[in-house]
């Protein structure tokens, strides 16, 4: 069984055509607003563990290395640009879908005011923060090129260390039989995956109990 597993999270990573297609829209949809990325870092642990074991060749997974980043800076300047154009009423209309209302807005906006290039990096690599980070940036119209440069750089740091984790899970699985190893890396990408989902739900469940507060004080006030 967990054999077949691993076939499979081999088969999405080999690069074929259909496979590299949905990873770009998977990683681009990260970027604006849907919880998809466990999915895509538990692929780049998975090839980490493929390069360490020998069973994916390093150019075979080369599309797929950097198919996923480029669908997140893709998705990441789509968001930049639209927010960047329609600013304040992307907000307004439709930030609670996303999970962002002024409020928040507004105290991103003071802690990125001096140091744009690396507030803009610490934020990405925070987790819950990456979608807010590409509004705000927008909406405050913050050069292009220094949120393009930042992005980079920040993805270049996320598909890093997912690759080391699963090249450090590939050297881990060597003192286990085997028989043992697909049940270990199916294991690890599946936690992987459910670490990322657990902290979207906390984000999101923070978010929406400050959302109630927030309305509660507005209506306390205007009472």
């Amino acid at each position: 069984m967990w054999q077949d597993v691993v076939q499979i999270l081999g088969t999405v990573t080999a690069g074929s055509l259909l496979g590299l297609a949905i990873i770009f829209l998977l990683a681009m949809i990260t970027e604006m607003g849907l919880p998809t990325y466990p999915i895509i870092e538990g692929l780049i642990v998975f090839a980490g563990f493929q390069i360490v074991h020998g069973t994916g060749s390093t150019s075979s997974l080369v599309p797929f290395l950097i198919v996923a980043p480029a669908g997140r800076l893709c998705g990441s300047t789509s968001t930049y640009w639209f927010s960047h154009s329609f600013g304040d009423k992307l907000v307004d209309k439709f930030g609670q879908r996303i999970r962002i209302t002024r409020e928040r807005l507004e105290k991103t906006r003071e802690k990125i005011a001096r140091f744009a290039l690396p507030n803009l990096i610490m934020a990405r690599l925070t987790p819950g923060l990456g979608v807010l980070a590409s509004v705000t940036y927008g909406t405050t119209h913050i050069r292009f090129r220094y949120f393009f440069i930042g992005v980079l750089i920040q993805l270049l740091i996320w598909e890093g260390i997912y690759l080391a984790l699963g090249a450090l899970g590939g050297g881990l699985s060597n003192l286990l039989a085997p028989e043992f190893r697909p049940l270990f890396i199916t294991a690890l990408v599946m936690a992987v995956a459910g670490i990322g989902i657990t902290i979207w739900y906390f984000f999101f469940h923070q978010t929406r109990k400050e959302q109630t507060e927030e309305t509660s004080t507005l209506e306390e006030n205007n009472n």
